[in-house]
């Protein structure tokens, strides 16, 4: 069930390199998790989970190769409430990324990779 759907910018750090998976039809598809906010009690950690599709997801599997880098991601933030083992649990993801920015540690634009939809 989907509780909303929101055009947004999401900034964090990568928890990980950016994952090579295949669909079941054969395409390409990179994902990795960003950690947005800074942990404290005012602003806890999201986890928010991204999935890069196609011929733009071997360019960011290339870019997001570990863990602690900067980037910015522009698409659909869409958050999911589901019943699990451990009762109700809500999964942030975003979709339909159409740009992706990585910055250095000293918040310089290092690369920018775009498509039609990521």
């Amino acid at each position: 069930m989907f509780l909303t759907r929101i055009v947004s910018q999401v900034y964090g750090r990568s928890c990980s390199g950016a994952k090579k998976k295949y669909a079941p039809d054969g395409r390409l598809i990179a994902e990795f998790t960003l950690a947005c906010g800074n942990g404290t009690v005012r602003y806890p950690t999201m986890y928010v989970k991204v999935c890069v599709w196609e011929d733009v997801a071997e360019k960011v599997y290339a870019v997001i190769d570990r863990k602690g880098m900067n980037v910015e991601v522009g698409g659909y933030l869409v958050a999911r409430l589901y019943e699990g083992k451990f009762g109700k649990t809500m999964i942030i993801e975003l979709k339909e990324a159409r740009e992706l920015k990585v910055f250095d540690r000293d918040g310089n634009l290092r690369q920018v990779v775009s498509g039609k939809t990521i």
